[in-house]
């Protein structure tokens, strides 16, 4: 089966842009990671089916993005949390199977193996997802929650999550503070503009 010039393209594209990006990483080892995508492509070299194809395609785009919780909802935090503690995930650290999913989507989701428990081995810790159909997506959602663990387990309150939870805390304290404040100035006015009679009102 030939395997179209555009697909060759992309994928040329896609190995160059991975290996630019691995010479500049900071908090991951450079030579693993350049290593593991050498090693991926070389393995995925011989595929001829389409969907096999794709499949690979994606998988390997995700290394792009830096797997440490930067796609998650606290990116815009980035220059309140440190990050330079999260733990880098390891791929020959990690037993990754695929199980038939249940719940919502009927029949096309008991039949499919899109489930995905990963087991981060040094640890022994497990997460298991299936947020979605998609098997890729549930791979990369897998490895969030993994590294989320990982990050709680060996920082403690140094953690993102735990520097995101004093954060909020914080917000809400300046929030109450605020709203306290409003409602001293509004009573504080209305003393002023009614008497005696707000007081009676009281």
């Amino acid at each position: 089966m030939n395997i179209p010039a555009t697909s060759k393209r992309l994928v040329l594209s896609l190995y160059r842009e991975l290996l630019r990006y691995g010479a500049q990483l900071q908090y991951t080892d450079q030579e693993y990671f350049l290593n593991r995508i050498r090693r991926e492509f070389r393995q995925s070299a011989s595929l001829t089916d389409p969907k096999e194809i794709e499949f690979c395609y994606k998988v390997t785009s995700t290394y792009a993005s830096p797997t440490p919780l930067l796609s998650l909802p606290w990116r815009t935090l980035s220059k309140a949390i440190d990050h330079s503690r999260v733990p880098v995930l390891r791929e020959e650290e990690l037993e990754e199977t695929f199980v038939r999913g249940s719940g919502p989507g009927g029949q096309a989701v008991a039949k499919t193996n899109n489930k995905v428990v990963l087991t981060h081995k040094p640890t022994g810790i497990v997460v298991q997802c299936h947020a979605t159909r998609s098997l890729f997506e549930n791979r990369r959602e897998a490895r969030k929650m993994l590294i989320g663990k990982l990050d709680h387990l060996y920082n403690g309150d140094q953690s993102v999550e735990a520097q995101l939870g004093r954060i909020e805390a914080k917000k809400q304290t300046e929030t109450a503070r605020r709203k306290q404040k409003l409602q001293a100035k509004k009573k504080a006015w209305k003393e002023r503009e009614f008497g005696d009679e707000f007081g009676k009102q009281d």
